[in-house]
């Protein structure tokens, strides 16, 4: 049957004070058995309508008395007698425990979790992040975090994680990010209370954050612009705000400092954005600016005096110029320079090509004119390649004896540059430009047989040998100036000088005359000429050296602007002074040894220490 009458209020009364605990606490706060049944009590009445009932007077306890049928009259038919007075006479309400033994029993048992922080130290460490929106939302979800604690703590409603709780709002973004400006701003409030930055006028906002203040406060412009928030420059919440806004664009120094500027403002600011800069591997990437390192000390085959001509050479290929080969045929002809080391002459010879047995037949006809080299410098052209390992294998049959007296007697030490390394050879590439020049003005358009060609080759080299390689004197005491002729011919000119002579039969003295003229040349040369090689007339400072698994761009002039390889830096090859200047890199395909000159260091091995 449903009721008829509408019920304005209703009381729910028991004589149990456990139950009644149990009632007036958290289901959730109970084991399982009594948190599922008191869950159901309190989704179903709310536990302000229970109230507790003495023994005595309640009439539920009738049927548990074992009393008869017709002894249930009276208050079980009408109630208990106090529902008839007025509320102020009712059985007066007993205080619920909430240390009973019964109740306590069936109560979770909770672990406590405590946290200790050393002072000083911070529970969010902002160097183990990179990106500056990351580090704000990371604040964010743990503000987040700790405001819901606090809520359980002090007993509010909870319903359960709603749905977007994962999501952060903007109020909250921005909750996050002012406290990492206050705490970034930590070291600056001491500073600011001793009058300290006064042309910046800082004052602290409502919010608690320090700005700058100044002259613009009249300014139509969002209040954060007029007062951007004061922060430090060895923070590394300023190196991600610079990072931050660098990255948006990749702009310059200026740009990226009045970029930050709209809204922070970093002491040193500007300092702060160039080394931000220069640590972008995008920026060194698109820069291609290569390594470069301090030169390197002379080659002791550079600074070997009173030795021949041509005991240390240096050789190159150059051309190819046309020549006839016939009534209406033509063909390409090489042209190979050696040059002195020391003395700096020049001896030119011609090729047909560029094979290696060609290039074996042309250092024959050298050797045969100005003698076996001790040491022999050039690139790493196939040729020259080839023409080394064809001597080795015409060598490499010979008996043991045989081998150390051909290298006794006649044995060459053939030195290679680092590939990509022309300045290795400066020497020779230097007096390739100067014998290239004067044959162009010779010749002009012209073609020449091979023997004409190659008496052009014997008059130009003849002619550069004739240059200054030292001082010019300006002094008449001094004599004349310095060349390589002076040493091959005595003289500088290929004139040959007109009498008279001095008539003897003593070969002695002509023998001590050749002798004063070599021993002439090389105190000049080193009067003249050894001065002139100690200056560092580039690549004079000192720089980091290449390591040893450094990330580098190799350098392609013949690739698409900002399309280098990307290579590991595998091996390094110190000089005798330490310095790097030779590396091996390994790139997704092979492998290759280049000066340092041809790579760019877009993240070092030990990465960037702020």
């Amino acid at each position: 049957m449903r009721l008829a009458m509408e019920l304005n209020r209703v009381i729910f009364m028991t004589d149990s004070m456990i139950a009644l605990s149990w009632i007036k606490n958290k289901a959730k706060s109970f084991k399982m058995f009594v948190s599922t049944r008191v869950g159901e009590i309190q989704s179903a009445t709310d536990p302000s309508q229970w109230r507790h009932i003495p023994g005595e007077v309640n009439v539920a306890d009738d049927l548990t008395r074992g009393l008869n049928a017709d002894q249930l009259n009276g208050r079980w038919q009408y109630g208990p007698d106090f529902l008839r007075k007025p509320k102020a006479e009712w059985p007066k309400e007993a205080k619920t425990e909430e240390k009973l033994s019964e109740v306590e029993k069936e109560r979770r048992k909770e672990q406590s979790v405590l946290l200790v922080t050393k002072p000083g130290e911070e529970v969010i460490d902002c160097k183990r992040f990179s990106s500056w929106r990351k580090l704000i939302r990371v604040t964010s979800y743990v503000l987040k975090f700790v405001n819901r604690l606090k809520s359980r703590y002090r007993n509010r409603d909870e319903q359960g994680d709603r749905e977007g709780d994962s999501i952060l709002t903007p109020a909250e973004l921005q909750k996050g990010e002012t406290f990492l400006i206050q705490s970034a701003q930590t070291c600056l409030r001491s500073r600011v209370e001793k009058g300290e930055m006064k042309a910046l006028s800082p004052f602290i906002d409502d919010a608690g954050i320090i700005r700058v203040g100044g002259r613009v406060d009249r300014a139509k412009m969002p209040f954060e612009i007029k007062h951007p928030a004061l922060l430090p420059y060895d923070n590394w919440i300023s190196t991600l705000i610079t990072r931050h806004v660098h990255e948006s664009g990749h702009g310059g120094v200026a740009a990226t400092t009045a970029k930050t500027r709209r809204n922070y403002w970093i002491l040193k600011g500007h300092k702060l954005a160039k080394t931000v800069k220069f640590r972008c591997t995008v920026c060194r990437a698109f820069d291609h600016k290569t390594e470069t390192q301090e030169m390197a000390e002379l080659p002791i085959e550079r600074l070997a005096p009173h030795t021949p001509p041509f005991h240390h050479t240096a050789c190159d290929y150059f051309g190819p110029f046309p020549v006839k080969v016939g009534r209406n045929k033509t063909a390409k002809h090489y042209e190979v320079l050696f040059t002195c080391l020391n003395t700096r002459a020049v001896h030119l010879e011609l090729a047909v090509d560029c094979s290696s047995m060609e290039f074996i037949q042309v250092l024959r006809r050298f050797i045969a004119i100005r003698g076996q080299p001790v040491t022999i410098l050039s690139d790493n052209g196939t040729q020259f390649v080839g023409a080394e390992r064809e001597l080795r294998s015409m060598v490499q049959g010979w008996s043991g004896d045989r081998l150390r007296e051909f290298c006794a007697e006649r044995g060459m030490e053939w030195k290679f540059i680092t590939p990509g390394a022309p300045h290795q050879n400066g020497c020779a590439e230097s007096l390739v430009k100067s014998c290239k020049y004067a044959l162009k003005k010779a010749i002009g358009e012209q073609t020449l047989t091979p023997f004409e060609l190659y008496t052009c080759l014997l008059e130009v080299a003849n002619l550069v040998n004739q240059r200054p390689i030292g001082r010019i004197p300006t002094d008449p005491d001094d004599g004349s100036y310095l060349s390589p002729n002076d040493m091959l011919l005595g003289r500088a000119s290929s004139d040959v000088s007109q009498g008279p002579f001095r008539e003897t039969r003593n070969p002695r003295h002509r023998v001590e005359l050749v002798q004063r003229i070599v021993d002439s040349f090389w105190q000049r040369w080193t009067r003249d000429v050894l001065p002139l090689l100690a200056p560092r007339r580039k690549w004079n400072v000192d720089r980091r050296n290449v390591r040893v698994d450094d990330i580098v761009m190799m350098a392609d002039a013949n690739a698409v602007r900002g399309k280098w390889t990307i290579a590991r830096i595998t091996q390094v090859y110190p000089g005798l002074d330490g310095k790097v200047r030779n590396v091996k890199a390994k790139t997704p395909t092979a492998e290759y040894r280049r000066p340092i000159t041809k790579i760019a260091v877009i993240y070092p091995a030990e990465g960037y220490d702020v």
